[in-house]
């Protein structure tokens, strides 16, 4: 067990912070995730977190790259701070996920953000960002209380199906009468184009980083299914843009990422693929979708806007520099 120092101005003295290795407390971890996520009505860790938790539930052994820990009041699991290896810009990547609703929820939040950023040092990074979801009031106060800066917001926009969007019926009429066609993703047939669509979409943003390992490994998560992918297909083959959904269960879609080339931009590709993915989710069944967006792409908030969705929720990234920082400086000047 380590327990990491206080936040300067925080009662979180009452916490038990309990740094995992193996299989620790799994239970309790997946228990406390579960009703945090039944109160939130959404996950309150990524895709990404959900399955390492889930491949260690399974017996796989616990990655080296990856440090988690769970805080206690009174031997009840309260909050979970986990934080993966930093990437090539020596940031490290965190969730943050705190029991809802849970007294004194802001300095319950400010511990476990002074938690993952103990973690990231562990692991070397010089920076942490960490990722809190369904954030109020609390998550704000205690990101400023913890010495963090808010770095990105991603807006999470929903609206009702069927959609009945004129505006994409027209884009798809479109770009169909220019000999463009919407299908299913083909595995490995399409790998190397829907990679180039990504790489290309996401170049220079904070998504960017797209190639095939990265796209295969997506490929593989537990609720991918090939038919829910919808690419935009060339004549010549090439894709011009991608729609690709996910099923979340109890009558909801997502979108998952919809993502258009940028040789193929101005010509509706976007629009096209959005009714035709709301289209595809309506006739699995679902009655709503949602999607998240970063806030800062204008463009992209505006083209759901105008096809009916509304803001639901905001989930923030929050960043501070590490121990691990200091340290490095001390040595330079030294």
């Amino acid at each position: 067990m380590i327990v990491p120092p206080l936040v300067p101005g925080t009662t979180g003295d009452d916490l038990e912070v309990l740094v995992l290795e193996g299989d620790d407390r799994i239970r309790d971890v997946r228990a406390l995730l579960a009703d945090a996520e039944d109160a939130a009505g959404i996950p309150l860790v990524d895709e990404a977190e959900q399955e390492r938790l889930a491949g260690l539930a399974a017996g796989a052994p616990r990655p080296t790259t990856w440090r988690s820990a769970l805080l206690c009041r009174d031997d009840q699991a309260v909050a979970y701070s986990a934080v993966t290896a930093p990437q090539q810009s020596g940031t490290a990547i965190g969730d943050v996920a705190v029991r809802r609703p849970i007294r004194a929820a802001d300095q319950v939040t400010a511990r476990a953000l002074a938690v993952a950023r103990d973690l990231a040092a562990d692991l070397g990074g010089a920076h942490v960002q960490v990722w809190m979801r369904a954030v109020g009031p609390a998550e704000l106060a205690a990101a400023s209380v913890a010495g963090f800066a808010i770095e990105r917001r991603l807006l999470i926009l929903g609206r009702a199906l069927p959609s009945h969007d004129p505006r994409g019926v027209d884009a798809l009429a479109r770009l169909q009468a220019e000999g463009t066609t919407i299908r299913a993703y083909r595995p490995e047939n399409d790998d190397a184009e829907v990679v180039a669509v990504l790489a290309a979409a996401y170049a220079g943003t904070e998504d960017a980083g797209w190639d095939l390992a990265r796209f295969r490994e997506r490929r593989g998560w537990s609720w991918f299914r090939p038919e829910d992918l919808l690419v935009a297909a060339e004549p010549d083959g090439r894709l011009a843009g991608l729609h690709w959904l996910k099923r979340r269960g109890t009558g909801a879609g997502e979108v998952y990422n919809l993502a258009v080339h940028p040789q193929a931009q101005g010509r509706g590709v976007g629009p096209a693929l959005l009714h035709a993915g709301l289209d595809h989710l309506t006739a699995l069944g679902c009655a709503e979708v949602i999607l998240w967006v970063d806030a800062a792409n204008a463009r992209a908030v505006r083209l759901y806007e105008h096809h009916g969705f509304i803001t639901r929720w905001q989930d923030l990234a929050a960043g501070s520099d590490t121990e691990a920082a200091g340290s490095d400086t001390e040595a330079v000047g030294s």
